[in-house]
């Protein structure tokens, strides 16, 4: 007996994010035996920006169940009285009535320690690699991103060795390039970014704790796979 499936508006600002969770969705991994996250076939997906979300909203053509992924106009009215049903790391989602909401707020994550692992636990997890910056973005310069004693190196073991001689005779050191402006435009920009710096830069955690947005998009990512793990079906199944 086949199943019809039920629709879900996805709210987003954040394109990837929002391809995250629907190929996550759309992605045929249940077997005969188990079931992955949300069952397969259950869902059909449309995503709205916010300028259609409140363009739908004002016009009153809303039906049927709507996520919200991340700070979307309107929805600080809503989470006060949402029923929470994932809280780890600063990260939420819940529900209330046909209406779901997931966000994050990086203020709990202001200690060092706690931000690390949030780190590990995202690493665990199967979002895209330039989000995952204890392994993944860092060079092989033997340096281990978790060690107090790891040096700071901006770029790798080869390049730091040469050196220039001024017209005055003097050696020189070669300008190294921002760290943190590397780790942004990693983040921001994704694999392709990485593919052009990853290689040579390393990118460390202690700088992209300092980035609240780009912290952010990592709390999201993370929210978005437990969503889709845990509470997704039972939301739609409401």
């Amino acid at each position: 007996m086949f199943e019809t499936k039920k629709t879900l508006i996805v709210v987003y600002k954040d394109e990837l994010l929002m391809n995250q969770l629907k190929k996550m969705i759309e992605t045929h991994d249940d077997s005969e035996d188990s079931v992955v996250g949300t069952k397969d076939d259950s869902i059909n997906v449309v995503s709205w920006t916010e300028k259609v979300w409140l363009g739908n909203k004002k016009a009153g053509n809303i039906q049927g169940k709507i996520l919200f992924l991340g700070d979307i106009k309107g929805t600080d009215k809503l989470i006060p009285v949402v029923d929470v049903k994932f809280d780890d790391c600063g990260v939420k989602y819940g529900w209330a009535g046909n209406q779901a909401v997931l966000y994050a707020d990086p203020k709990l994550l202001t200690d060092r320690n706690a931000y690390d692992e949030f780190l590990k636990k995202l690493d665990e997890q199967p979002v895209p690699d330039f989000l995952k910056t204890m392994k993944d973005n860092v060079v092989s310069t033997g340096m281990d991103p978790e060690s107090d004693n790891a040096e700071s190196s901006d770029v790798s073991s080869e390049e730091q060795d040469v050196e220039v001689v001024g017209e005055d005779g003097k050696i020189v050191k070669p300008k190294k390039p921002n760290i943190f402006k590397v780790a942004q435009k990693v983040l921001e920009n994704g694999a392709e970014a990485v593919g052009k710096v990853g290689n040579q830069v390393a990118v460390k955690s202690e700088e992209l704790f300092r980035n609240k947005n780009l912290m952010k998009r990592q709390m999201l990512f993370f929210g978005v796979i437990h969503l889709y793990n845990d509470g997704l079906e039972k939301f739609m199944n409401l």
